[in-house]
């Protein structure tokens, strides 16, 4: 009975000292960011910035030609550019003023998801009207953002 008490009690100190969730080392490894990681981030920050901007050149340059926009977990919206020039691009002529920031990012790969705010002006500018937060899902191919889920 003592050896195999003995063996669960070796099995478990191994398995924390293998795990690195369970070491300093986890938070130091999570904190660092490949350049992919780096370059997909970038993407999206360009992003928030022409939202805000509302500036639909720059906003649409940052897509993919064949762009896929999905409600969670699998509900298609829309595909491509010109669906996106509809619905982005009358918004930015009807609003005010727009704000959307990142409240928290995790980044994996190509794949950046944020946990955003919002807000919209539709009369005067500096005057909110609404306020929301979302998370979305940004995936980046070759430097443009291929495939966006949007979670409710």
């Amino acid at each position: 009975m003592r050896i195999l008490s003995f063996l669960t009690l070796f099995i478990f100190c191994f398995t924390l000292q293998a795990n690195p969730a369970f070491e300093d080392k986890a938070s130091a490894l999570s904190s660092t960011k490949t350049e992919e990681e780096k370059a997909a981030e970038k993407v999206i920050d360009q992003l928030i910035v022409a939202y805000n901007e509302q500036d639909i050149k720059a906003f649409l340059a940052l897509y993919a030609d064949d762009v896929e926009f999905y409600m969670y977990p699998q509900q298609l919206m829309f595909t491509g550019k010109e669906d996106l020039i509809k619905r982005y691009g009358l918004m930015f002529k009807k609003m005010k003023c727009l704000n959307s920031k990142s409240l928290k990012r995790i980044t994996h790969g190509s794949i950046v998801i944020d946990h955003e705010s919002s807000e919209i002006c539709t009369k005067d500018v500096g005057v909110i009207d609404k306020r929301s937060e979302f998370v979305t899902s940004y995936q980046i191919e070759k430097g443009k953002i291929k495939k966006v889920v949007f979670f409710r």
